[in-house]
């Protein structure tokens, strides 16, 4: 995937995926792209009365689809997209305890803000160095290999994820009754004529969703012009 493709898919595609997987290339060209965003952000200041807003609105939207490609980055290294909530909450605490800490403790301040800083850095430059690891080969828990072109491209959601306390309703429940009903069909057609080895082999398979992957299992741009030009 080029840095076009994957500008395009971070933004237009996957801003609010938070489950599936993402090559080292599509995660690493669209994280530059972010920085570069936000790098350059502060010219919105120069807009009058609404500027800061705008920067405001551009900085969290940014961040917001930078957080979601570090969680399908995990993913591809088969390791929890909940890891990235750990500097994230480290800044928070830090904004929080800001204010408190050097109105009531003014000489340790500096230290425990201090320390709190460096673990919240050290905790994001360790998600970085994960994001930068080779991602599983083959299928894995959250999907199929964004780097294999023989298969279809699936992300797998694990239904448990997706629960919510009963009275604030399920908002995948039609989407989950769909796929169910599917799987179901299919499994009835199977068993019809898969033998019982191959029934066994699928009972082990974990129970998952499974959701095509936008802007997969496309030619790359340079394939494309070569095949408009011919």
């Amino acid at each position: 995937m080029d840095f076009i493709d994957a500008v395009v898919t971070g933004f237009r595609h996957k801003p609010f995926r938070f489950y599936g997987r993402s090559s080292r290339s599509e995660f690493w060209y669209f994280y530059i792209a972010t920085i570069m965003i936000l790098s350059v952000s502060s010219v919105l200041l120069k807009v009058p009365v609404v500027g800061g807003l705008l920067q405001a609105v551009l900085i969290i939207g940014v961040c917001f689809c930078q957080i979601s490609a570090i969680v399908r980055r995990l993913h591809d290294t088969d390791h929890s997209g909940k890891l990235v909530a750990i500097p994230y909450l480290l800044f928070i605490v830090y904004f929080i305890a800001l204010i408190p800490l050097h109105a009531m403790h003014k000489e340790q301040a500096p230290t425990i803000l201090g320390t709190i800083a460096a673990a919240a850095g050290l905790s994001y430059a360790c998600l970085l160095m994960l994001c930068a690891i080779k991602g599983t080969q083959g299928p894995n828990r959250f999907g199929t290999d964004p780097l294999d072109p023989t298969v279809v491209a699936q992300d797998f959601i694990n239904p448990s994820h997706m629960e919510v306390p009963e009275y604030l309703g399920d908002p995948w429940r039609k989407f989950k009754a769909k796929v169910a009903r599917e799987k179901a069909a299919e499994a009835q057609a199977a068993s019809t004529d898969a033998d019982g080895s191959n029934a066994d082999s699928k009972a082990d398979i974990p129970a998952h969703v499974s959701v095509p992957t936008p802007n997969a299992n496309k030619k790359p741009r340079k394939d494309r012009k070569k095949g408009k030009s011919s």
